[in-house]
């Protein structure tokens, strides 16, 4: 049988049964009770254990209770033993509330009052009085208890609130005496499907190894039950995460996720998504979603990163909103990867470590702070390395508008992610830069459209009559030599396409026995094929090409900023690469030297606008023996002033001193006792860098 107490005489019987030495004196200050309120409450306790046939509880002369050991073996004393109903559990008038939400959230069935008055065992006075309770607490959750004849008693309300509420009950009744058991009876729950979830969470702890705290792993599989049972019953969350599963499928949690609701496939691709960040998240509630406002001041984050860019690079971002409403697109899923700490997989940031990526990676990584201070944490490598990605190919794309109306043009085929897709197209871009990638495209898209292009390079098999070139996502140095070889000779055979290798094996096998056909077909391929597989691009500009000896100096003894500006200004003039402007301009914008212009805390590189008087490209290096102060009153070593009158040419050099900023072989420039052991230091970080 069910009993009940009032709220403060339900929490002094569990702390007499939890602790029965406790005195009267602790009670009377732990519930703020006289004498006579806890004589009362002492005798409200008895009647309910005698309406219970159970012995009472007595206090002594000197302030102790006797707890009869029966009462501790009803109410305490032991662990839970699931699916087991206690029927001597007294529900406090809170209790009851949570009780009659979890029946109205879990609900397959028509509610009426009856229903409540005979599942609780009490009046219907006392019903009446926790429905009005029940009301002031919907109230939190802007949610409202509707009655009609046909529904029963049920929630109205936006579902995302009522899956906040169902939460927090969970919580809440995992807590009582028996909690979890009482969950299970009321919301009506398969002890089967119960065990079958607790694996599934298991596995999930497996794969991601970690161990969800006790107090989750009791109402998680309960609550993604109850959830599953709603959305079943149509009772969907209105808010779009508007990402689809291979966007958030590049976290391992995601995948680890999948073992969960594998086999629920009546609900919708958005209840997935929510059900994954669900179990992934301690909480998710309606606060934590990415709303307008908040893409409002994730645009204003990204935009103040791309500021931060520019003046870090030197280069200017052009057609800048079409790049932040790229980035917007990828930031949403990336808001979650981020928010929650989901672990983006990192295979393919560890594969493609491309020195000019890593470089634009860094120059992006010293830019982020507005990011940073958007989402409160810090900002995960391979999140950032993808927003490098899509900044360096909108870049390339900027400074490619122009294009020879005779190169030969392709497009990318690509079902995965945008980030993944930008991958691949930088690749091929490098690869084969003698062919115009003109768009990058999901395989719908694809079938959909007709494109006039020479060649279609996809990730996928398609089905299509025009050539195909499929390729991996991540291609393997031989892979890249293979595809080049493939690519450059179906140029070749194209031109000549009345003389095959297939043609010349067939007129020679007319006339002739051939002993090696094999051998025989593969030097005719080396024929069609071109002798030159090396990367066809535009000379680029190393740091040797415009350093020496004549524009490092060393300064021995302190030198103020101002003054080392004057002293790496005078071999650039004399080379006639910047006017005096140059150097008055930088002056006045860089009293102090600014943190934004430092490459990873170790080398400044001063640099302004070329219209302030950069006649060509060129850089001058000081190494300052006893520091130049920063803004921020730290010091650095190694300041590179940097001249440039053409933008795509000083990219390469600031790629370069990025990386430079980052060696071992800076901290031995800096320790240099002669400009021609700078020299040779430098040439062989160069030709280092270069060769890799």
């Amino acid at each position: 049988m069910n009993m009940n107490l009032e709220d403060r005489n339900n929490q002094i019987l569990i702390e007499l049964i939890n602790n029965p030495q406790i005195t009267s004196n602790v009670l009377y200050e732990r519930f703020d009770l006289s004498r006579s309120q806890l004589n009362y409450a002492l005798k409200k306790i008895n009647d309910f254990l005698d309406d219970g046939k159970l012995p009472q509880i007595k206090r002594t002369k000197n302030g102790h209770f006797l707890v009869p050991s029966m009462v501790v073996s009803v109410f305490g004393g032991g662990k839970e033993k699931e699916h087991e109903k206690n029927e001597y559990y007294i529900f406090s008038g809170q209790e009851r509330v949570w009780v009659i939400e979890l029946m109205i959230l879990a609900k397959n069935e028509y509610l009426s009052l009856d229903h409540f008055i005979v599942e609780l065992g009490v009046s219907r006075n006392t019903v009446l009085r926790d429905l009005k309770r029940l009301d002031t607490e919907l109230e939190k959750y802007d949610l409202k208890l509707n009655y009609n004849r046909q529904k029963g008693y049920f929630l109205q309300g936006d579902e995302w609130n009522k899956r906040d509420l169902l939460s927090s009950v969970l919580m809440n009744l995992a807590e009582i005496y028996d909690g979890v058991n009482c969950i299970i009876q009321f919301a009506k729950i398969d002890a089967n499907l119960i065990e079958s979830f607790k694996k599934r969470i298991s596995l999930v702890e497996e794969k991601l190894n970690i161990q969800f705290t006790d107090d989750r792993l009791k109402v998680l599989p309960l609550l993604l039950i109850l959830i599953i049972r709603r959305a079943k019953r149509g009772k969907h969350i209105t808010y779009n995460f508007k990402i689809n599963d291979f966007e958030l499928a590049d976290t391992k949690e995601f995948l680890a996720a999948e073992h969960i609701i594998w086999d629920v496939d009546e609900i919708s691709r958005n209840e997935r998504v929510y059900l994954t960040l669900l179990l992934l998240t301690t909480n998710l509630s309606q606060a934590n979603i990415l709303s307008v406002k908040e893409i409002d001041s994730l645009k204003e984050a990204l935009l103040e990163v791309l500021n931060n860019f520019e003046k870090v690079s030197g280069l200017t971002v052009e057609r800048k909103e079409k790049l932040l409403e790229r980035l917007l697109i990828h930031m949403r899923p990336a808001y979650y990867r981020i928010k929650y700490h989901l672990n983006l997989q990192t295979r393919f940031y560890q594969e493609n470590k491309d020195s000019d990526l890593f470089s634009l990676f860094y120059l992006v990584k010293e830019s982020s702070s507005p990011l940073v201070a958007f989402f409160g944490v810090s900002i995960p490598d391979p999140e950032l390395f993808l927003i490098s990605l899509f900044i360096g190919s909108h870049i390339v794309e900027s400074t490619e508008i122009i294009r020879d109306g005779n190169r030969r043009r392709a497009i990318i085929v690509c079902p995965n992610g945008i980030s993944i897709s930008l991958l691949l197209r930088n690749t091929l871009q490098n690869l084969l830069p003698e062919i115009d990638f003109i768009d990058l495209i999901s395989e719908r898209k694809f079938y959909q459209s007709n494109y006039e292009v020479d060649f279609i390079f996809s990730a996928i098999p398609l089905e299509t009559k025009k050539s195909v070139f499929v390729v991996n996502n991540f291609l393997t140095e031989q892979e890249k030599r293979q595809l080049r070889e493939r690519v450059l000779r179906s140029v070749t055979l194209s031109k000549n396409s009345s003389v095959s290798p297939e043609k010349i094996m067939s007129l020679v096998k007319k006339y002739t026995v051939i002993s090696d056909e094999e051998n025989l077909y593969h030097e005719l391929l080396n024929l069609f094929t071109p002798k030159d597989f090396e990367v066809l691009g535009k000379k680029r500009l190393h740091l040797m090409d415009v350093l020496n000896h004549e524009t490092i100096q060393i300064f021995e003894e302190e030198i103020e900023w101002q003054e080392l500006l004057d002293n790496l200004a005078k071999p650039l003039e004399e080379q006639n690469t910047i006017s005096k402007n140059f150097v008055d301009v930088l002056k006045k914008e860089m009293p102090i030297l600014p943190q934004y212009t430092i490459l990873r805390n170790t080398i400044g590189l001063p640099h302004t606008v070329s219209e302030a008087g950069a006649l060509g490209v060129g850089i001058s290096m000081g190494i300052a023996k006893k520091g130049v102060l920063t803004e921020n009153g730290s010091k650095i070593y190694t300041v590179v002033l940097l001249a440039s009158n053409d933008k795509d040419k000083h990219v390469d050099l600031i790629f370069e001193l990025m990386n430079l900023a980052g060696s071992k072989q800076l901290e031995k420039i800096e320790k240099a006792k002669s400009t021609k052991e700078i020299t040779n230091l430098l040439v062989d970080f160069s030709e280092e860098y270069w060769r890799n």
